[in-house]
C-alpha cells in the first residue's frame, strides 16, 4: 500500500465520526464477507488514523453492541427493512450501500456482493485507487459524510468479467477490481468466480482422444466421438462440483483451418452455410444430455476462425455459450467505425446477438508477437466493449499479456478494462477521466506527457490497421530514419514524465517507458541487431525491471551473448 502523505481524512456517517463505529459481519454469511470486513478495517485505519473494532456475529446482536453504531458488511442481525429491501433485486453479485438508523450497511444478496460493496465504497466514496496489485493510494483526502437515508444499489450487466493481464492474477487485486473470471488460475474462493470444469478452451481433442495439432479436428458426426466426449464432460463436471461452465470447443486452428470434411459433417455445414453447423449440432446435443444432472452448468463453445459465422437455421440451446473471437480484427479502429478489416466480424456479431441467449466474447488487447511493443488501443477499448454489450454479450474475456509483468501499459489497460466490464454504461468522458485519474495517480506529476504520448500514438495507429502480431513499424506507420526520429521525440515525452515524477512514481514511469526503448531497437529480434550495444542494454534493462516474457510463450533468455555473432 502506497501513501504519498501522512495526512488523514475525516469520514462521518449520518453526521457521526467514523471513530464511533464498530465494523460487524456475521459468520453465517461466509468467509468472503469476513475478509472484506477485515479489509474495510484496514483501509479505514489508513484513511482516518482510527482502527475500528471488528466483530463477527453468530446470528444475534452481541450484548456489548446493543445501541452501538455499526458498519455492517453483508447481511447481519442489525439489518433493517431498508437494508434488506435494497438487496432484493440485485443481480450478478451486485451491491447496496445504505445509511439507515444511524448505521451504514455495505451489503448484497451474496457474500461476493457484500465484498464488492466494500471495495466500491472505498473507491467511489472514500477515494482509494487500486491501480495495481502493488500500487494503491488514497487519492481524495477531502472530508466525506454519508447522509442518513442514503441508498445506492448497483448490479453489473455482465455475468462474466475477466481481464487476462498478469497483474490481475493476484486474487486480492482482482477482487478489488470486481473481476470474477479465473481462466487458467485459482483465486482461492476470494469471492464467487466463474469457474470452468476441465480445460478452458480447445477442449475437444482432450475429450475425444484425438490429436491436438492445430487444424486436426475430430469428426462431429461419429457416434464413438460423441460417446467419448459426453463421458469426458460428465467426468470433468463430477470432478469439479463448483464449476459453472464446461468447454466443448474446437481444436485450435490457423486462419485457413476447417472442420471435419466427412460426408455427414459437410452435409450439416452446407445446410447451415457454415462449419458451425456440425459443431453447434454436436454441442447442443451434449448440452441436452447433461442438463438433468447439471442443471446450472453451461456448455461453452467457440465461434472462432472457420466457425465464426452464425448458422442459418440452428440456434444455441439455452444452456450453451457461444464465445465469439475477434482474433482477425483491426484494433486501431472501433468495430462500429466501418473499418474494412472489421466489417465481417461486426456482421457476425450482429447475427449471433439475434439468436444467442448466452453470448460471450474473446477479445484481444495486446500485441502477442511483441508484448513490449506500443499497442495504441486504449481508445478502441471503450468503443468495442460498449459495442459488445450493446449486442447482448454477457461475458467478456479480454486477453492480454498474462505471462509477464508489463513493460508497456499492462497495468493501465487492465484497470480500464476491469472498470468498463463492471460499468460498460460509463460515458466516453467518464472513461477518459478514469484514464487521466490513473495516469496522474500511477505516474505522478509528469502524467500529462504520457497522456500526450497516448494521444499521438493513437493518432498514428488510426492512419492504418493494427493486428495482434504487428511490428511497431506497421502499427505506427514508420520506417527508416524518419521513423527513428519520431520514436526519439516520443521518448522525450517519457523522459519529461520521469524527470517530473517523484521517487514513488518513477519506477512505474521507467517500466512503462520500455515500449519506446523496445521500439527503437527494431522490436527486439534477438539475432543480427542493428545496434548490439543498444540491444544488450535493453535486455538487461528489461530483466532488471522484472520482464520475463517478451512475446507470447517466449521467455526472456537467462543469458545472451550478443557479441558472439558479430
Amino acid at each position: 500500500m502506497n501513501e504519498n502523505t501522512p495526512e488523514f481524512k475525516t469520514v462521518t456517517v449520518a453526521g457521526n465520526d467514523i471513530s464511533a463505529f464498530t465494523v460487524v459481519c456475521d459468520a453465517s454469511f461466509g468467509s468472503t464477507a469476513e475478509r472484506a470486513a477485515a479489509d474495510l478495517v484496514k483501509y479505514i485505519h489508513s484513511t482516518t488514523g482510527f482502527e475500528p473494532r471488528l466483530v463477527v456475529c453468530d446470528g444475534t446482536v452481541p450484548e456489548n453492541l446493543t445501541g452501538s453504531r455499526v458498519i455492517c458488511v453483508g447481511q447481519t442481525p442489525f439489518d433493517t427493512g431498508k437494508s434488506l429491501a435494497a438487496v432484493k433485486d440485485l443481480k450478478n453479485n451486485g451491491y447496496a450501500i445504505v445509511a439507515d438508523g444511524g448505521n451504514l450497511f455495505l451489503t448484497g444478496a451474496t457474500p461476493t456482493g457484500a465484498m464488492y460493496a466494500v471495495y466500491s465504497f472505498l473507491e467511489d466514496f472514500v477515494g482509494w485507487r487500486f491501480y495495481s496489485s502493488t500500487f494503491e493510494l488514497l487519492k481524495d483526502r477531502s472530508p466525506l459524510d454519508i447522509p442518513e437515508g442514503f441508498t445506492k444499489t448497483f448490479s453489473p450487466k455482465l455475468f462474466s468479467r475477466d481481464t487476462y493481464w498478469f497483474d490481475t492474477f493476484d486474487e486480492t487485486f482482482a477482487a478489488k477490481l470486481k473481476l470474477n473470471g479465473c481462466v487458467n488460475r485459482d483465486r482461492n474462493n476470494y469471492g464467487e468466480q466463474v469457474r470452468y470444469a476441465g480445460r478452458f478452451v480447445h477442449s475437444l481433442p482432450a475429450l475425444a482422444g484425438t490429436s491436438s495439432e492445430p487444424d486436426v479436428q475430430p469428426c462431429l458426426t461419429d457416434p464413438e466421438v460423441y460417446k467419448k466426449v459426453l463421458e469426458g464432460v460428465r467426468t470433468w463436471l463430477r470432478d469439479n462440483p463448483g464449476a459453472k461452465i464446461v468447454s466443448v470447443s474446437q481444436n485450435d486452428s490457423y486462419p485457413e483451418g476447417r472442420g471435419c470434411q466427412c460426408e455427414n459433417c459437410l452435409k450439416i455445414d452446407e445446410e447451415e452455410g457454415t462449419p458451425m453447423g456440425s459443431l453447434l449440432t454436436f454441442v447442443n446435443r451434449i448440452a441436452g444430455d447433461i442438463k438433468d444432472e447439471f442443471p446450472d452448468v453451461m456448455v461453452d463453445t467457440l465461434a472462432y476462425r472457420y466457425t465464426r459465422k452464425a448458422p442459418k437455421h440452428l440456434k444455441p440451446a439455452d444452456n450453451v455459450i457461444i464465445r465469439l473471437c475477434s482474433i482477425e480484427c483491426c484494433f486501431s479502429h472501433p468495430l462500429s467505425y466501418g473499418c474494412e478489416r472489421n466489417r465481417e466480424f461486426a456482421a457476425d456479431l450482429e447475427d449471433w446477438s439475434k439468436i444467442c441467449k448466452n453470448l460471450f466474447i474473446w477479445d484481444y488487447t495486446t500485441d502477442f508477437m511483441y508484448y513490449v511493443n506500443p499497442f495504441p488501443n486504449l481508445s478502441v477499448l471503450y468503443d468495442d466493449i460498449r459495442f459488445y454489450v450493446d449486442h447482448n454479450a454477457i461475458g467478456l474475456f479480454e486477453q492480454g499479456n498474462g505471462q509477464s509483468l508489463s513493460g508497456e501499459f499492462g497495468e493501465l489497460r487492465a484497470y480500464l478494462i476491469a472498470h468498463l466490464e463492471w460499468n460498460p454504461d460509463m460515458t466516453r468522458e467518464e472513461y477518459f477521466a478514469l484514464m487521466d485519474d490513473f495516469l496522474e495517480g500511477y505516474y505522478g506529476a509528469g502524467w500529462k506527457h504520457i497522456r500526450r504520448y497516448i494521444d499521438l500514438t493513437t493518432a498514428l495507429a488510426e492512419r492504418g490497421h493494427m493486428g495482434i502480431y504487428y511490428g511497431v513499424d506497421s502499427i505506427l506507420g514508420i520506417e527508416g530514419e524518419k521513423g527513428k526520429e519520431l520514436l526519439l521525440r516520443l521518448q522525450e515525452l517519457w523522459t519529461a514524465a520521469y524527470n517530473e515524477a517523484d521517487e514513488l512514481h518513477r519506477p512505474n514511469v521507467e517500466r512503462s517507458s520500455l515500449q519506446v526503448e523496445y521500439a527503437l531497437v527494431a522490436a527486439c529480434e534477438w539475432n543480427f541487431p542493428e545496434s548490439l550495444d543498444r540491444l544488450e542494454a535493453l535486455y538487461y534493462h528489461m530483466r532488471d525491471l522484472g520482464i520475463t516474457f517478451y512475446r507470447e510463450n517466449a521467455r526472456l533468455p537467462e543469458k545472451v551473448d550478443y557479441w558472439s555473432a558479430k
